[in-house]
C-alpha cells in the first residue's frame, strides 16, 4: 500500500468522518486515498475557511475537527484558523502537504518550514519522516489534541511519503476514557473555605461546556445558593430569570458597580480558561482567593492566587463539593448588582448600539434547544457577549482566545456538518463577513441551510470604539460595502433587510420558512 493509504487508515481508526480543505499538487496521493474511503472531504474556497470549519465542527461534535492543505501558501493560509482553535482550547488536526524530503534542505519552490510556523499554535507538531511511523504519529496527534486542555495538532506529510510503498501496519487502538477525581481531603478543605467566605462567587468557564458538566454546575448553584457569573462560552447554564445568575464577564469591563467578581472575596473557578478573562482585570490586588475546579492544574498567574487546585473530573469534584458546602442566601450586595445588571440589560441602550441591542433581544427571545449562535469578532461581539441570553448551554460560540474575524460564516458550515439538526445563526459585522464570504459558495454547493446576520455600518467599529476611549480621532476605519442584496443573489442566498428590531423580527421569521443560506442585513446608521 501507499503511505497515503496507510494515512487514511489511521484517520479511519480515529473515526474521522469529515475533512475540510483544498487540493494541491503535493497532496494528490492523499486525496486519491481518501476517495476510496467513506470520509467526506469537503472542498472549501480558502484554507482559512477550512480551519474555521474544523474548529466549529470540533466544538459541536466534541471530537477533533480535521483540516487539510497543500504546502507553502496553503499551509500558511490555515494558520489563522488553527490558532483560533488552539487558543479557544478546541481540538483541531491540521494536515499539510510538504515538498519531497530530497529538497527540504535547500531553497526550493513553495518550500517553507511549516513545522516552525505551527510550533507556537499547536500542542503536537510533527513531520512524517518514514511511512511506518504514520499510525503512531496520527494516534498521538489526536490523543494530545483531545487531552485537557485541548488544542491543535499539526501533521506534515511530504509528497514522497504519500506516494511511497510501505507494508501494511496495524493500527493503534484508541484507549478507553480515564475517570479521575480530585483529592477528597482537599475538597473538604476547599468546602470549609467556601463556608467561611463572606461573598463567594462561581466563575463558570469554557471547561464546563467541554466536559458537558453544566447540569451538575447548575445543581451546585441551586444547592449552595452561591451566585454565578459565566464567560462567553459558558452562557446558558443559568436562565436569565435565575436569581443566582449574575450574567457574563469578559471582554470590555463593565462599570465597577456592575462587576460582581470585584465585590467577592472568594472565586470558585469551574472549568475556567485563563484566556477567557485576564485575572488582572478583576483581581488586580490579588486579594481574592481562588478555588480552581478543572481537569488540569491552574496556570501560574500572580492575579490568580489558587488556595486549592481541585484537579479531576469536574462533575465528580462538584458533586463532592456539594456534599460539604452549606447553603446560603444571596447577599444584599449581589442582589443589588443583579438588579443593576438587569436594568442595564433591559435598557434601550444609546447611540450606535440601539439597533443591535433590539436585534439581539429578538435573538434571545427566539432561541431554542437546537439553536446555535456563532458570533464573529468586532464591536458586535461586545454586544452579543453582554446582551444575548441563550436559554440553553452549549449553544453559543463566541471566539474569545485568538478572537479572529471572519470565522463564523465558515464555522456555520462546520457546525452543521457536525450536527445537521442545528438551526445555526452566524452574527457578523460587515468587516468580518467579507473576509470569508467566498464560503457562501461552499454552503450552497453542499445544500446547507443557515442564517447570517450582518451588521452594516461601513466601519471597523471596535477599533473606532478604542480610538474614542483613548480620546483619539477615529482614523483609517471606514470602507465601502457591496450591495448585499446582489451579493446574496450571486451566491444563491436569500436576502432580507432590517432597519430596526421590529423589521428584524419579521425578517427572521420569514427566513426560518425558507431553505438555503439566508442573509439578513441590519443597517446601522
Amino acid at each position: 500500500m501507499k503511505g497515503s493509504d496507510l494515512f487514511t487508515r489511521a484517520l479511519l481508526n480515529e473515526k474521522v468522518e469529515h475533512i475540510f480543505g483544498l487540493p494541491g499538487e503535493e497532496n494528490i496521493d492523499l486525496l486519491d486515498s481518501i476517495s476510496k474511503t467513506d470520509i467526506d472531504l469537503i472542498v472549501t474556497r480558502h484554507e482559512q475557511g477550512a480551519a474555521f470549519m474544523a474548529d466549529a465542527y470540533a466544538r459541536v461534535k466534541k471530537a477533533p475537527g480535521v483540516c487539510l492543505s497543500t504546502l507553502g501558501p496553503g499551509a500558511t493560509n490555515l494558520l489563522t484558523g488553527v490558532a483560533n482553535a488552539h487558543l479557544d482550547k478546541v481540538p483541531v488536526i491540521a494536515i499539510t502537504a510538504q515538498a519531497s524530503r530530497d529538497r527540504l534542505h535547500k531553497e526550493s519552490h513553495q518550500n517553507v518550514d511549516t513545522i516552525a510556523l505551527f510550533s507556537g499554535i499547536t500542542k503536537y507538531n510533527r513531520s512524517v519522516i518514514v511511512p511506518e511511523s504514520i499510525p503512531e504519529i496520527v494516534r498521538k496527534a489526536f490523543s494530545i489534541s483531545m487531552k485537557e486542555q485541548p488544542g491543535a495538532s499539526h501533521i506534515q506529510l511530504p509528497e514522497d511519503i504519500g506516494s511511497m510503498d510501505t507494508e501494511e501496519i496495524g493500527m493503534i487502538p484508541m484507549p478507553g476514557e480515564a475517570i479521575y477525581e480530585a483529592n477528597g481531603s482537599m475538597v473538604k478543605k476547599a468546602a470549609k473555605l467556601i463556608n467561611s467566605a463572606k461573598n463567594p462567587i462561581i466563575l463558570a468557564g469554557n471547561g464546563v461546556i467541554r466536559s458537558r458538566s453544566w447540569a451538575t454546575v447548575k445543581k451546585f448553584v441551586e444547592a449552595s445558593g452561591i451566585p454565578m457569573v459565566s464567560t462567553f462560552m459558558a452562557k446558558g447554564i443559568l436562565q436569565y430569570d435565575d436569581p443566582n445568575n449574575l450574567f457574563v464577564v469578559g471582554g470590555r469591563p463593565f462599570p465597577i458597580e456592575l462587576r460582581p467578581l470585584i465585590h467577592s472575596d472568594l472565586i470558585i473557578a469551574i472549568g475556567f480558561d485563563m484566556v477567557e478573562y485576564d485575572p488582572v482585570i478583576w483581581n488586580i490586588d490579588s486579594s481574592r482567593k481562588v478555588i480552581n475546579v478543572a481537569t488540569t492544574m491552574a496556570e501560574t498567574d500572580e492575579h490568580f492566587p489558587v488556595a486549592y487546585d481541585l484537579v479531576g473530573n469536574i462533575e465528580i469534584t462538584i458533586e463532592l463539593l456539594s456534599g460539604n458546602v452549606e447553603k446560603r442566601a444571596l447577599t444584599p450586595e449581589f442582589m443589588e448588582i443583579r438588579r443593576k445588571r438587569r436594568e442595564f440589560l433591559d435598557s434601550q441602550g444609546n447611540g450606535k448600539e440601539i439597533i443591535p441591542k433590539s436585534v439581539i433581544k429578538v435573538l434571545s427571545q427566539n432561541n431554542h434547544s437546537n439553536t446555535l449562535v456563532i458570533s464573529d469578532v468586532g464591536l458586535h461581539k461586545i454586544w452579543m457577549s453582554r446582551y444575548y441570553q441563550p436559554k440553553f448551554p452549549d449553544r453559543t460560540i463566541i471566539y474569545n482566545g485568538f478572537a479572529s474575524m471572519g470565522g463564523s460564516l465558515p464555522g456555520s458550515i462546520g457546525a452543521i456538518k457536525a450536527n445537521p439538526d442545528l438551526d445555526v445563526i452566524a452574527v457578523m459585522g460587515d468587516g468580518g463577513f467579507l473576509m470569508n464570504v467566498q464560503e457562501l459558495e461552499t454552503a450552497h454547493r453542499l445544500g446547507l441551510s443557515f442564517t447570517v446576520i450582518v451588521f452594516n455600518d461601513g466601519t471597523y467599529s471596535l477599533i473606532e470604539k478604542h480610538q474614542e476611549d483613548h480620546r483619539l480621532r477615529p482614523n483609517y476605519i471606514h470602507f465601502t460595502n457591496p450591495d448585499f442584496d446582489l451579493l446574496a443573489k450571486s451566491f444563491h442566498a436569500e436576502y432580507f433587510y432590517a432597519g430596526d428590531g421590529r423589521s428584524f423580527e419579521e425578517s427572521l421569521r420569514k427566513s426560518k420558512k425558507s431553505e438555503g443560506v439566508k442573509i439578513i442585513e441590519v443597517k446601522i446608521q
